[in-house]
């Protein structure tokens, strides 16, 4: 966990909700939750691709 990435805690807190939100607390439009997901996803990308370029 030393090497732990804000864009990487970033992009699951934001997955993690919107999933918990669509799927226990109110159904999300597809409009609305498709955007956010990727955005999440697009966070732990970076996060994964920045980590494996500072370790070169």
């Amino acid at each position: 966990m030393k090497n732990q990435n804000i864009f990487i805690s970033l992009g699951i807190v934001i997955y993690i909700v919107i999933s918990g939100i669509d799927k226990f607390v109110y159904r999300l439009p597809n409009m609305v939750y498709i955007p956010i997901a990727i955005l999440g996803i697009i966070l732990i990308l970076i996060g994964f691709l920045k980590i494996k370029k500072d370790n070169h």
